[in-house]
């Protein structure tokens, strides 16, 4: 990308969107005046950003150690998505939404203060976009170019759509702040805690739920072997009680008459 171009992706990009069209014009005029067509043509390409797109450009202009913050935070979660750490993802995940609405709002307080409020469905995109940021390596590279033109979105399954979503594609992202390596700022200090508080947190549950899980399994078993005892008493009382019916069958069975006794022959003869 040549300097025309860079300087004017830097300019309008920064630019608060009611200047755009007539800051953009006069940058086209500029290229064309040092002979530089090629330049005027891309410039006068360029896009006007979403008022979302431009408040997180301008957010990341001035204040981009908030927007490193995130970054950072973002490939420790990756990382703990690579490895499959479940207690480090359950408690990263809980500290994404805190830390994605924290920013949220601090871009729509700052955009306020620039004289550019943000409706619910600008601020809506401003957290559609730093979930993205959070979510996919190629978006926080997008995000951290300050030159945005529309927000992002992530439905939380695939990759982010990131057609068209810079000014140019030739746009690169400054190189992160680099992380504080000697003595941590107090906010450090105290997401550190707050993430050593939510990971032992996950940690406590989850083996509370283990505990759970054998006492239950125990129960199961002591009830299932009760079952077992109980169903072959059952057979064996089932058992005696037919046993038993068929006793008293056999004893209130109606008894069959006795036979008439013959005559003998002296009663023959004297008949």
């Amino acid at each position: 990308m040549n300097q025309h171009l860079r300087t004017a992706v830097e300019q309008l990009y920064a630019a608060p969107p009611d200047r755009f069209t007539s800051s953009r014009a006069q940058l086209v005029a500029q290229a064309k005046a040092a002979g530089d067509a090629s330049a005027a043509k891309d410039i006068g390409a360029l896009r006007k950003p979403t008022l979302s797109a431009w408040a997180l450009n301008a957010f990341g202009r001035e204040h981009a150690d908030e927007l490193d913050g995130l970054t950072r935070f973002a490939g420790l979660l990756r990382e703990a998505q690579r490895t499959l750490d479940a207690d480090r993802l359950r408690a990263l995940g809980r500290e994404r939404s805190r830390r994605v609405d924290d920013l949220t709002g601090r871009v729509v307080a700052a955009a306020g203060a620039a004289g550019q409020p943000l409706g619910p469905g600008a601020v809506q995109e401003v957290r559609d976009t730093l979930t993205a940021l959070v979510a996919d390596e190629e978006a926080e590279r997008s995000v951290r170019t300050r030159a945005l033109v529309r927000p992002l979105t992530y439905s939380g399954l695939g990759e982010v759509d990131l057609e068209d979503v810079v000014a140019h594609p030739a746009v690169a992202a400054p190189a992160p702040s680099a992380a504080p390596s000697a003595a941590p700022s107090p906010e450090r200090q105290r997401e550190r805690r707050r993430l050593a508080v939510a990971l032992a947190e996950a940690t406590r549950s989850r083996e509370e739920a283990a505990a759970r899980v054998e006492a239950i399994a125990a129960r199961l078993e002591a009830v299932t072997a009760e079952l077992e005892e109980a169903r072959g008493i059952r057979q064996s009382r089932e058992e005696d009680e037919r046993r038993a019916r068929a006793a008293l069958d056999a004893v209130q069975a109606p008894e069959a008459p006795d036979a008439p006794e013959a005559p003998d022959a002296d009663d023959a003869v004297r008949g």
